[in-house]
């Protein structure tokens, strides 16, 4: 399953960003990129993991590392629609 999470900083600013660019993929997490971009959003991770359990596992684990607010969803490619 592919996921796409937002990111709204709220904390620890350069601390953060710093999380951010040397992220790791959890066990059964293949992290496929990470953006930093202007907006209503500050940033946005796709990821790959088995399911949503593991895909909440590994976001909560970095929304409290990093102090974002996060909104995570689910992505569906168009060729499979």
């Amino acid at each position: 399953m592919l996921f796409v999470t937002l990111l709204r900083p709220k904390g620890k600013g350069e601390e953060a960003i710093k999380h951010l660019k040397q992220l790791k993929a959890t066990k059964g997490i293949t992290l496929r990129e990470v953006y930093f971009t202007f907006g209503r959003y500050d940033g946005i991770i796709i990821f790959e993991a088995p399911s949503e359990t593991a895909a909440m596992k590994f976001i909560m684990q970095t929304g409290f590392t990093t102090q974002y607010t996060m909104e995570t969803l689910i992505a569906v490619p168009a060729e499979q629609i």
